[in-house]
C-alpha cells in the first residue's frame, strides 16, 4: 500500500522514515538548505530510495523560489510526509529559527546562480531520466536556447504541435530547426547511453558475496542480449531487403513513394561503401533523413505523435544493434545494410503518412482528433512493416529474443484485418482499399508468371507454394510474408495440407506420423524464432532443420552467416551458381527465395535396414547414397507429375504410387552399393 501525497507517492516505510528523522533532528530545512543539490540527494538517499531522494529534493529546491521562503519549507516538509498538527508547530519552529541564515543565501547573487544550476540540473535528470552534471546542464540549455530561436522563425509557437500552426518560415528555416531538434536528442541519447555504461558492475567494484551475485546476473544478462540482438542484426545485413519484404506493401499500394525511397537506398548504399569511415557516414545519413522528417508542417503541427505515434527515429527490429558495424571490411556492408533499411523505413513511413492526412482533409476528416490521426499513424506503420504489440509493447525487447521480427509479424496480421479492426471509419476504409490494391497487384503478377512459366503458380492455399513464384525447386515470395498466414490458416480450417513437392493433399491425422493442426501451428511458430532461438530449439531437440546432429559449426553459422549468403550457398549446391545468383538478388531486396525439394536424412530413425548398411559401407558412403536416393526421388516425382494418368489418381493412390517409386529406388541403391561394398 502506498501513501500519495500531492504529486509524490512515497511507500509508507519511506514516510515513516522521514518523519522520524525530521524528529530526531536528522532532516533540518535549514541543513538541508546550505547543501548543495547533489548534497541534498546523498543525505536524502540515506532514508528513501535514490530516485525518490530526487524527486524529494527537486520539490524542497521548487519551493525554495516561492516568494514566502518559510512558508514553502515547511509546505515540504507536510507535502512530503503529511504531518500531524504537533509535528507542524515543532517543524515551524525549526524552520524560524535558521531562516535568516537561509534567506542570505539565497539573496546572494553567486550562490543563487549555483543554487539555480543545481535545480536546472535535476529537472533535466528528471525529464530526460538520466543523472545530468551541471556541465551537461549548461549544454542541454544552450542546446535547448538554439532550438527556441530556430522554432521561432517557423511560426506563432503557441500553435506548435497543433492543427493551428501556421508555417511562415523559410524552407530552409525547416531544415535548420529540424538539425538543431535531432542535434538536442543526439546529445540526451548519448548521455542515457553513457549512464547505461556506468551502471555496469566492474571487477574492483565486487566487494562481497551480494556484489558478486548481481554482478553474475547482470553479465549474464548482458551476455545474453549481446548474443541475441547481434546475431539477428547479423543474419539480416548485407541486403537491401526492407523494400522487398516489409516495403513490399508500399510498393502495391503507393508504388510512386515506394521507387523514390528505393533508388535513393541504393545512394545511400554507394555513399558508405565509398566512404572513409561508414560508420560515420551512416549515422549522419540517418540524422539526414529524420532532420528532414522535423522539418516538414506534418511534424510541425503534431500529427506525426497524435495518438498512436508514427515510428520515426526508435529504431528497426532487425537491427537491434550496430556492433557488427565494427567489423573489419565485413562492417562497412552491415553499416550500409542497416542504413539503407533504417532510412529507408523513415522515409517511406512519413512520406506514405503525409498522403494519407492530405487524402483525410480532402475528405473532412477532423485532424484535431486524436483518435482519427492516430488511427492513421497506425495504419501507416504497419503499412511499413511496423505493428505494434498492444499491451505486450512493454516487453516488446524480450520478444525480440525470441522471435526474429514480431513486430513484422504483427503488420503483415494488421494489413490484413485492419479493414475491419481500425479504430475509425477512415482508417478502416482506407485499410480496405490497401488490401484491395496489395491482392490485385499480387494477382496480376502471379498472372504473369504463370502464363510466362506454366505450372509455377500454386492457387491452392494449403500449400507451400501459395502466394509464391516457382521456377524449378526456386521459390519467390512477393506478398512480404503475408501468404504464410493465409496458408496457415487454410491448413488448419480445412484440417489438411498440400505438399509443395508432390501437391498431394493430406487430412490431418490420418495415418500414423501425419501431421496435426498443433505441428502445423508449432511449425509455423518456430519459423518464426530468432537465431540465438533457433539454436536453443535445436540443442534441445538435438536435430537441425536439416535433420542432423547440431555442432559447433552448424551452430555458430546459425548465429553469424547472413540469410541472403546461406541461402546462396544452399541453391549452389542443389543447382549451380548461375541459380544461386538468381536467389541471391532476389533474397538481397527483400524477395524472400528458398530452394527446397523432396528431401530426407537417412541419420534419422534409420531402421534396421539402413543401420545395416551404413555399418556395411561406412558413413561417408552412405552419405552418398542418401543423396543419390534424395537426386533420384525428386527426378521421379517430376516424371509423376508430368505423367497423366498420375495426375488422373485420387491423393490416397498417388501416395501410394509414390511411396512404391521411393521403394524401387531405394532397393535398386541398397543392391548397387552392397555389390560395390563386396567388390
Amino acid at each position: 500500500m502506498r501513501l500519495l501525497v500531492n504529486m509524490l507517492c512515497l511507500p509508507f516505510g519511506e514516510v515513516n522514515k522521514i518523519k522520524k528523522a525530521i524528529r530526531e533532528g536528522k532532516i533540518h530545512p535549514d541543513a538541508l538548505n546550505n547543501m548543495t543539490s547533489q548534497e541534498r540527494r546523498s543525505s536524502l538517499s540515506l532514508f528513501v530510495s535514490k530516485e525518490n531522494a530526487k524527486l524529494i529534493n527537486l520539490l524542497f529546491e521548487k519551493k525554495l523560489l516561492l516568494k514566502n521562503q518559510e512558508k514553502a519549507m515547511y509546505d515540504w516538509a507536510r507535502e512530503i510526509t503529511g504531518l500531524s498538527k504537533e509535528q507542524k508547530e515543532a517543524t515551524l519552529d525549526k524552520i524560524k529559527e535558521t531562516y535568516a541564515e537561509k534567506k542570505r543565501r539565497l539573496e546572494n547573487p553567486r550562490e543563487n546562480e549555483v543554487f539555480l544550476n543545481e535545480i536546472v540540473s535535476d529537472i533535466y535528470s528528471r525529464k530526460f531520466k538520466t543523472e545530468v552534471t551541471l556541465e551537461e546542464a549548461q549544454t542541454i540549455t544552450e542546446l535547448s536556447q538554439d532550438l527556441i530561436s530556430k522554432k521561432e522563425k517557423l511560426g506563432d509557437l503557441n500553435n506548435w504541435k497543433t492543427e493551428d500552426f501556421d508555417f511562415t518560415g523559410t524552407k530552409q528555416d525547416a531544415i535548420d530547426f529540424g538539425a538543431s531538434e535531432k542535434a538536442l536528442k543526439n546529445y540526451m541519447g548519448g548521455l542515457k547511453l553513457d549512464a547505461q555504461k556506468d551502471l555496469l558492475i566492474k571487477p574492483s567494484q565486487i566487494k562481497n558475496a551480494e556484489d558478486f551475485i548481481n554482478a553474475l546476473k547482470q553479465n549474464a544478462r548482458i551476455s545474453f542480449n549481446f548474443i541475441a540482438d547481434n546475431s539477428r542484426a547479423i543474419v539480416a545485413s548485407v541486403d537491401n531487403s526492407f523494400f522487398g519484404r516489409q516495403g513490399i506493401k508500399v510498393l502495391y499500394t503507393k508504388p510512386k513513394v515506394w521507387t523514390k525511397a528505393f533508388a535513393q537506398s541504393w545512394v545511400d548504399i554507394a555513399n558508405i561503401i565509398k566512404s572513409k569511415n561508414p560508420n560515420i557516414t551512416g549515422s549522419l545519413i540517418e540524422d539526414g533523413v529524420i532532420s528532414e522528417i522535423y522539418s516538414r508542417k506534418n511534424y510541425m503541427k503534431g500529427r506525426y505523435e497524435l495518438g498512436k505515434k508514427l515510428d520515426i527515429g526508435t529504431g528497426e527490429e532487425e537491427f537491434p544493434t550496430s556492433l557488427p558495424a565494427k567489423i573489419p571490411v565485413l562492417g562497412r556492408l552491415f553499416q550500409a545494410a542497416e542504413t539503407a533499411y533504417v532510412s529507408g523505413a523513415m522515409r517511406i513511413r512519413a512520406d506514405v503518412a503525409d498522403k494519407v492526412y492530405n487524402l483525410a482533409e480532402q475528405t473532412g476528416t477532423d485532424m484535431t482528433n486524436k483518435q482519427e490521426v492516430g488511427a492513421i499513424n497506425d495504419m501507416v506503420n504497419s503499412l511499413t512493416g511496423r505493428g505494434h504489440l498492444g499491451t505486450l509493447e512493454k516487453i516488446a525487447p524480450m520478444t525480440n529474443k525470441v522471435f526474429f521480427s514480431i513486430k513484422f509479424f504483427k503488420a503483415n496480421l494488421d494489413t490484413l484485418t485492419k479493414g475491419f479492426t481500425a479504430e475509425t471509419s477512415f482508417a478502416r476504409k482506407q485499410a480496405s482499399i490497401n488490401l484491395l490494391k496489395i491482392a490485385s497487384s499480387i494477382a496480376v503478377i502471379l498472372a504473369i508468371a504463370s502464363a510466362l512459366f506454366p505450372d509455377s503458380v500454386e492457387l491452392d492455399p494449403r500449400s507451400a507454394n501459395f502466394g509464391k513464384i516457382k521456377i524449378g525447386n526456386k521459390r519467390f515470395d512477393i506478398t512480404g510474408g503475408m501468404s504464410s498466414m493465409v496458408i496457415l490458416a487454410s491448413r488448419i480450417l480445412s484440417q489438411s495440407t498440400k505438399s509443395s513437392v508432390t501437391g498431394i493433399i493430406t487430412p490431418f491425422g490420418s495415418k500414423y506420423g501425419s501431421p496435426t493442426g498443433m505441428d502445423t501451428l508449432w511449425g509455423f511458430t518456430e519459423n518464426k524464432f530468432s537465431p540465438m532461438y533457433s539454436v536453443i530449439k535445436e540443442l534441445i531437440d538435438q536435430k537441425t532443420f536439416e535433420g542432423e546432429k547440431p555442432t559447433f559449426i552448424n551452430q555458430l553459422e546459425n548465429l553469424t552467416v547472413p540469410i541472403v549468403i546461406e541461402e546462396g550457398f544452399n541453391t549452389a549446391e542443389k543447382e549451380g551458381l548461375a541459380n544461386a545468383l538468381l536467389v541471391v538478388i532476389a533474397d538481397g531486396i527483400g524477395i524472400s527465395a528458398n530452394t527446397y525439394s523432396y528431401n530426407t536424412n537417412w541419420d534419422v530413425n534409420p531402421g534396421k535396414e539402413l543401420t545395416q548398411l551404413k555399418e556395411k559401407v561406412g558413413d561417408k558412403t552412405f552419405k552418398e547414397a542418401n543423396k543419390e536416393y534424395i537426386k533420384e526421388v525428386n527426378i521421379k516425382i517430376v516424371e509423376l507429375k508430368q505423367d497423366k494418368k498420375w495426375s488422373g489418381l485420387d491423393d490416397e493412390e498417388k501416395q501410394k504410387e509414390l511411396t512404391k517409386e521411393k521403394n524401387k529406388i531405394k532397393n535398386d541403391i541398397f543392391r548397387k552399393y552392397h555389390f560395390r561394398y563386396r567388390k
